[in-house]
């Protein structure tokens, strides 16, 4: 089962091209986010939705949320709970729909990347469907944590642990120490082949140093 969260806008496409792109099976849920102040052309994006999806998928579930757009903190914190309550793979679509709806599903999106399997965008340049990177920009670690991750972005890594102890003229605990917490907020990656286990930084470690 897949939960797809997205913004509608009067453009039904935005929504549909990303649904479509990643599969629709009977027992998914589309979660469609809306303004309050709906209107007639908000209906028939809703309406054209509707129509295309369950053609592929009859027993489809499909709603929409009306958001209180006129409140920041609260569409953020409106988006978040969805994000949160989604059952299944959630899949967040940030395509369209209101900047007032968009701006605080972007905010929510990536402060909660551990409840989302799949971040996709629709481009505005060439509609083209991306993935984007599932980006931790919670975190806050150590300075001495911060200074490993920097240093591993001037090393030739992947590299094992023994390997960047060495490098560093650090013990090997400590920098397993290190590597564990930034493991944990998904500033680095490990991957174990055999005995030997190797760290590299990811996408939320290159845009913490930033």
């Amino acid at each position: 089962m897949r939960t797809y969260i997205a913004p509608l806008g009067f453009d039904s496409r935005r929504v549909v091209r990303p649904v479509l792109s990643e599969g629709l099976d009977t027992d998914d849920e589309v979660v469609l986010l809306q303004p309050s102040n709906g209107s007639s052309r908000g209906e028939d994006a809703f309406n054209d939705v509707e129509d295309i999806l369950t053609q592929v998928a009859t027993d489809l579930t499909l709603h929409t949320e009306q958001l209180p757009y006129n409140d920041f903190v609260e569409t953020i914190l409106y988006c978040t709970d969805l994000i949160q309550a989604a059952d299944g793979e959630t899949v967040v679509i940030l395509g369209g729909g209101a900047r007032e709806i968009l701006f605080p599903l972007v905010i929510a999106t990536f402060s909660n990347e551990q409840h989302i399997d799949k971040i996709l965008q629709v481009g505005d340049i060439d509609s083209s469907v991306r993935q984007l990177p599932k980006l931790n920009l919670r975190g806050s670690p150590t300075e001495a944590e911060t200074e490993l991750l920097q240093n591993l972005t001037e090393l030739n890594i992947p590299l094992s642990i023994s390997d960047i102890a060495d490098e560093l003229g650090k013990s090997k605990s400590t920098v397993a120490r290190y590597v564990s917490s930034l493991e944990e907020g998904g500033f680095v990656k490990t991957r174990t082949e055999g005995r030997l286990k190797t760290v590299s930084v990811t996408d939320s470690g290159r845009v913490l140093l930033s």
